[in-house]
């Protein structure tokens, strides 16, 4: 399975500030960037602290995720700044 560049970049974004993000769905505001090869658009998940990776899995598994996690759900909205480099903001639900 290919990967995709900006799946990646979002974790990456969440990864430098010190969690994980488990996707959950797109939210629109498509765009596609010719110069990186990307489909970007806003995404809807969770963020959640590293120690607790393996507690969300379980959640997930057994559909209580709503139950742990509900403070973490997130949206990811993206923008291209001035210097036309993407940046992405969490907006906590």
């Amino acid at each position: 399975m290919e990967k995709d560049g900006y799946i990646e970049f979002v974790a990456q974004k969440a990864m430098d500030m010190g969690k994980i993000f488990f996707l959950d769905t797109g939210e629109g505001n498509d765009f596609f960037d010719q110069d990186r090869q990307w489909y970007i658009e806003d995404l809807s998940g969770w963020l959640i602290n590293p120690c607790d990776r393996e507690k969300f899995l379980k959640c997930k598994k057994s559909n209580t995720i709503d139950d742990e996690f509900s403070d973490c759900y997130i949206f990811v909205r993206w923008r291209n700044n001035q210097n036309r480099e993407l940046e992405v903001c969490v907006q906590y639900y």
